[in-house]
Parts: structure tokens; C-alpha cells; sequence
């Protein structure tokens, strides 16, 4: 900082010199004036004083008079004679004062200072008019005491007549002195404000001339800046454009903008506007929020450049015939003073490095597919494996039944939720079993019909793509009847008959149960505990136990994704950081219970309600008529889910508690669920014996 002031101090510094000289120039103009103010002031109370000496001069003389006058008449002269001695003295101590400097009284009858005369004209005539006092005091001083003879009064009266008319011109004199010494100070004060002024003027000019000649050099470097920066701004490729704090667009920015944005940009536009029509609301929101905190001065830069929703973005642009592009915005600070002024806004065209990526991963998920294929059909029970495909291709083909014989007849809606149903339950039954290529495919598929579920109209058009998926998954199913047929060819020993279907022990549920909630918290970056305990379950028959199984996997999936908090949370609430499900069945003398609870956050009624209200399911007053365990009682509907905002794989569609509660229905199963916020929630299932 030092550095930068003695830089700036010496690219102005004649300047800053002559602004100094100027200040220096008027300081000295004002002290010169306020002293010869100072001194004319005490010239005009001399100038009245020595006029005051003519009027005293006169008052004397009269006084001397008077006493003649009064003395001859034999009338009281005490008046005349304190009169005498009064001006007298005044007149004796002012013409001192004028000699020698001193105090004496002013015209209102304060004290005042007078300064000595110092012209010689002043002098001579204060030397000529003492000469005159001194006689005329010497002869007057007789009647100043209160007794005096005619003799003295006599002499006195000659002395006046003789010698007023001279001490009147004296004073007369000594006025024009003063009044004249005055003049000159007056004039002197002209001159030096008269120099001041012309130097100032002067100074003034040089200084201007300066600041002009510098405004020119700068605003040619400005100019060249200007140049270069259009020079920049129309060979770039890449969009450019600084942003104000208010989401305007700046006066810069690069040509190649309006072609990348697909629409025209002007400065002054908001950006949240030429966003709003090309991304998403949700993305369009999240880039709200993200550029509040980028102008922010509290959050670092580093620190939430990883949160930035517009980072190769989907986008639909309207002047492009609606194409579909991706687009990369990266945002940078412009500092000024600590503050953020601006952002720099690049934006490019990443749909070729986008679509290239995709086609890579697409090749890479078909290629570690293909071999995960194998490696899990060569891991999985032949029997079990069996028993899926039949099962899964029986469900697959029922929806394709219905979707060709029953669409015209049910709400559309309706059957696509039955269709989610099963599709979730072949992804649970997947999961189980570790093949995770069929976990994966269920899951797409769930992601297809979701939008067709959660749609307020559908026509039959909407339903095309459904069929297409069914074959695929089909067609995958042929394929890995024909690998487990080759692999059970060249493995004979291994090979099941294929009309037995593998058993479902409690063994295989615990340890299926195990894989699907390891790998759901493996995903959310989550810790565990299981205690699994289903040895009561052993008499049920094998079908029985395996749609507990489905229902188990769904409640044990949702106590992972909803119940279960991250590590970080669970220590904030002073809880273990390793989160705990129990899954326990029993048989009890009129029923079978199975319990599912987990330690974690437990359900919000509060959040419940949410949810209900953004469905737009139930409106408030619906939702105010419902005590709180019905309101829990609504996430087994289709569709609810609290964690619609962060759906996964694994939850967040509303679609597992819904096949919960499809699945006891036809088991002719009860449920009942109780919780506490923040400790637990617990699901007993009981089935009749």
C-alpha cells in the first residue's frame, strides 16, 4: 500500500505541487489580511480618537470661558471647572496614548490600546501639538485645583486664546496623518490581495492545464483499451459478459454471446430472464440462489464454485427452433475495494464434449453391464435366478396385456401406477438378489413412467414409449436365459431342473436384506448396523415368505433413504455417527410379526403435510381435518414421498410404500407404524396364522 500511494504521488506529483502552492498562496493572502484588517481597524480608532482630541480641544476652551464668564457674574463655576479638569485629562492621556503607545478611554468610555504614531508626518505633528499642550496644560493648571485667583484665571483665558486655534489644526493635522497612514495600509491590502488573486489564477491555470493534458492522455488510453476490448470481444469464441449485482447484463460484451444463447442480448437485460427460458425452473431457481451467494461477501469463491447449477447445463433454445444444446456458465468475482462489483460470466457451447462423454459412458455402462451380467449370473442360485426371470417376465407380460386390453377402459393414470408398482417390485426383488443390471434397467423404467403418472392429462400417444421398453427388458431377459443356458451347459452339475424354484429361506431373505440396504447406504454415504432376525419366519410356506421378503426389502429401503442420517447429522443430534435397523419376526399364538425399525430421524408430520400440500393431493383444509398419525398413514399413497426433492435409485417417487401397502392388502396383512421425531420409526407387519 505504501508502494502504490508513492506511485500515485509521483505520477501527480506537479499537480499535487501546484495544488499545495495554491493553498500555500492562500494562506498567506488570508493571514496578510486578517493582520492589515487587523491594523486598519486600530487606524479608524485612532483616526475617531484624534478627532475626538479637536472636539476636546473646544470643550476646553469653553470650559476656560465659562469659568471667566461665570467668576464675573459671581455665579457657582464648580460645574465649568469639573468639566475643565475632566477633558483636560482625557486630552492629556489620548495625546500620550498617540505619542507613546497606551491605554486610554475610547469613545463609548471603554479602555482602548492605541499604537504609537510611526509616520514621520505623524511625529512632526505630535511633536509640534505637544510643544503647544504643554504650555497651554502649564497654564491652565491653576484652575484645575478649587481655589484660584483672578490673576491665575486671567492668564488661563489668555493662554487659550492664544493657543486653541493652534492644538485645534495640530489635531486637525494629526487626523490627516492618520487617515493617510490608513490609506496606505488600505492600499497595500489591494496590492497583495490583487497579487494573491493573479498568482492563484495563475497557479489555477497551470493546474488545469495539467488535468486537461492528463484527461487527454488518459482518455486515449482509455480509448486504446476500449479498441483493444471490442478487438477481444469480437473474435472471441466464447461467450463473455459481466454481470452486475442486479442480474444485468453490462455495457461489454462478446459477439459470439447471442449465437451461443440463441436469442439477442442487449445491455441492460436481466439474466435471470434470458435464463428463465431456456433451463428448467428448478435450475433457473438454484441459479437464483447460487448468484445471490456468489455476491455475497461472507462466502468464498473456492468454496461453492463446485455447487454451480449451470455447469453443462441442458438448455432449450427458443430462437434456435427450440434445440436442445448444453452450455457451460462459469462465474468469476470483480473486486472492488473488498466488495464484489461484477461477475465475469463465460459461457460456452459444451455439447459436443457433453454428447462425446455420454457416448463414452453410454459404451462403458453397455461394456461393465455386459460383464456384470456374467459375473452376477455367475454368482447368483441358478434357481434363484430362474425363479426371478420367470417371475419378472410373467410381470412384464401382464403389463403388456393390460396396456393393450385395459387402457381404454381404467384412467390411464391409474394403470400407470399399478405399472410402477410392479416395476418397483421387480427393482426391489433385483436388489435382493444382487443383479444389478435388471436393479438398473427397473429403475429406468420407473423414471419413464413416472412423468406419465404425474401428468394431469394422458392420451394414448403418451403411452408409445412404453411398449418399447417392455421389449427391451424382455429381450434382455431371452439373453440371459440363453447365458445361463450355455453356462449351465458347460457346467451340468450345477444345472437345476428348470421346474424347481429355489426356496426362499429366512437365510437368503436376512442375507438379501443385508445386500440391498449395504448398497443403499453405500450410495448415500451413510454407516450401518443391521440386526436381522427372521428364524420364526421358517414355517411359513416358500410363496408367503417371499412377499414378505418384497415388502421387508421396501421398508428396509426406506428406513435406509428416510430413516437413517448421514454421519455428520447423527453426531449433531449427539447420537452414534453408525445408524441401526432392526428387522425381527416372531410367531405369536394367533399371528406372525414382522418389525422393521430403525434409530433415525423418524417421520415429521409437519413435513408429511408438506409434501401432501405440494402434491396438490389435499389442500389445507383437508389437511387441517387430519390428526397427525393419519396424515403419516398417507406416505403408503401413491406418489407421496417427503423426499421428493432429493429422489435417487432408491426413494423419492413415491412408489415403495405404495407397493407396501398393495402387497398386505392382498396378503390380507395388517401395519402398524408408530415413531418419534429425531429417535425412531418403527413398522410391524402382522399376518394371520
Amino acid at each position: 500500500m505504501p508502494a502504490r500511494k508513492a506511485s500515485l504521488f509521483g505520477k501527480y506529483r506537479e499537480i499535487v505541487i501546484a495544488v499545495a502552492f495554491f493553498l500555500l498562496f492562500d494562506l498567506g493572502v488570508l493571514i496578510l489580511n486578517f493582520y492589515t484588517s487587523f491594523q486598519i481597524n486600530e487606524d479608524a480608532v485612532a483616526i475617531n480618537l484624534a478627532g475626538r482630541q479637536r472636539m476636546l480641544s473646544q470643550r476646553m476652551t469653553k470650559a476656560v470661558l465659562d469659568l471667566q464668564s461665570l467668576r464675573a457674574e459671581g455665579a457657582p463655576a464648580e460645574a465649568a471647572r469639573v468639566e475643565l479638569t475632566r477633558t483636560r485629562a482625557l486630552f492629556d492621556r489620548t495625546l500620550k496614548a498617540f505619542a507613546s503607545g497606551g491605554e486610554t478611554a475610547g469613545g463609548t468610555g471603554q479602555p482602548v490600546t492605541l499604537r504609537a504614531v510611526e509616520s514621520e508626518r505623524g511625529r512632526e505633528v505630535l511633536a509640534a501639538a505637544t510643544s503647544l499642550w504643554t504650555r497651554y496644560q502649564k497654564a491652565t493648571a491653576p484652575l484645575v485645583a478649587e481655589s484660584f485667583t483672578d490673576a491665575d484665571l486671567d492668564a488661563a483665558v489668555l493662554a487659550t486664546r492664544d493657543l486653541n486655534l493652534g492644538l485645534l489644526d495640530a489635531m486637525n493635522d494629526l487626523t490627516g496623518a492618520l487617515e493617510a497612514g490608513a490609506a496606505d495600509r488600505a492600499e497595500w491590502l489591494r496590492r497583495v490581495q490583487a497579487g494573491g488573486m493573479l498568482l492563484a489564477l495563475l497557479n489555477f491555470g497551470f493546474i488545469l492545464f495539467k488535468f486537461l493534458r492528463r484527461l487527454r492522455d488518459n482518455d486515449a488510453r482509455i480509448e486504446q483499451a476500449q479498441q483493444e476490448n471490442r478487438e477481444i470481444l469480437d473474435t472471441v469464441s466464447e461467450g463473455l459478459l459481466l454481470l452486475a449485482p442486479d442480474h444485468r447484463v453490462g455495457t461489454q460484451f462478446s459477439a459470439s454471446l447471442g449465437g451461443i444463447l440463441g436469442c439477442e442480448v442487449r445491455s441492460g437485460d436481466n439474466f435471470l430472464d434470458l435464463l428463465a427460458t431456456m433451463v428448467a425452473p428448478a435450475t433457473h431457481e438454484a441459479a437464483r440462489e447460487y448468484l445471490a451467494l456468489l455476491f455475497g461477501d461472507r462466502v468464498k469463491e473456492t468454496l461453492v464454485r463446485s455447487l454451480n447449477p449451470l455447469s453443462e447445463v441442458p438448455v432449450t433454445l427458443e430462437g434456435q427452433g427450440g434445440a436442445r444444446r448444453y452450455l457451460d456458465f462459469e462465474f468469476r468475482r470483480a473486486m472492488v475495494a473488498g466488495k464484489v462489483s461484477h461477475l465475469l460470466v463465460t459461457v460456452a457451447d459444451v455439447t459436443g464434449q457433453v454428447e462425446l462423454a455420454q457416448e463414452l459412458d453410454e459404451a462403458r455402462k453397455r461394456a461393465a453391464s455386459e460383464v456384470g451380467v456374467l459375473l452376477n449370473l455367475l454368482r447368483a442360485e441358478p434357481r434363484a435366478l430362474a425363479g426371478y426371470l420367470d417371475d419378472t417376465q410373467a410381470r412384464l407380460e401382464q403389463i403388456n396385456d393390460d396396456l393393450r386390453e385395459r387402457v381404454g377402459e381404467d384412467d390411464p393414470r391409474r394403470l400407470i401406477q399399478g405399472f410402477c408398482r410392479v416395476l418397483h417390485g421387480i427393482k426391489g426383488e433385483a436388489a435382493a438378489l444382487g443383479l444389478d443390471m435388471f436393479e438398473t434397467m427397473a429403475h429406468e423404467f420407473e423414471r419413464l413412467l413416472l412423468p406419465l403418472r404425474d401428468a394431469p392429462r394422458l392420451d394414448a400417444d403418451a403411452l408409445l414409449s412404453i411398449p418399447v421398453r417392455l421389449s427391451a427388458f424382455l429381450e434382455r431377459i431371452a439373453l440371459v436365459r440363453e447365458m445361463t443356458a450355455r453356462i449351465q451347459q458347460m457346467h451340468p452339475r450345477d444345472a437345476a431342473p428348470a421346474e424347481t424354484v429355489a426356496p426362499v429361506t429366512p437365510l437368503d431373505v436376512a442375507s438379501q436384506l443385508e445386500r440391498v440396504a449395504r448398497n443403499v447406504a453405500d450410495d448415500q454415504n451413510k454407516w450401518l448396523n443391521l440386526a436381522i432376525d427372521l428364524d420364526s419366519l421358517a414355517p411359513l410356506p416358500a410363496p408367503l415368505r417371499g412377499e414378505l421378503r418384497d415388502i421387508t426389502v421396501q421398508l428396509v429401503r426406506n428406513a435406509v433413504s428416510h430413516g437413517i442420517e448421514t454421519p455428520d447429522e447423527r453426531r449433531a443430534r449427539a447420537k452414534p455417527a453408525t445408524g441401526l435397523i432392526e428387522v425381527k419376526a416372531r410367531a405369536l399364538p394367533d399371528c406372525y410379526e414382522l418389525v422393521v425399525r430403525d434409530d433415525g430421524r423418524g417421520m415429521s408430520p409437519a413435513a408429511v403435510r408438506a409434501a401432501l400440500l405440494a402434491s396438490g393431493r389435499y389442500g389445507e383444509a383437508e389437511l387441517a381435518a387430519l390428526d397427525d398419525r393419519e396424515v403419516l398413514m398417507k406416505v403408503f399413497e401413491a406418489g407421496v414421498s417427503t423426499a421428493a426433492d432429493r429422489a435417487d435409485g432408491h426413494a423419492g417417487h413415491g412408489i415403495g410404500m405404495d407397493l407396501v401397502r398393495d402387497r398386505l392388502a392382498r396378503l390380507g396383512a395388517g401395519l402398524r407404524c408408530s415413531t418419534r421425531e429425531n429417535e425412531f420409526t418403527q413398522f410391524t407387519v402382522r399376518l394371520a396364522n
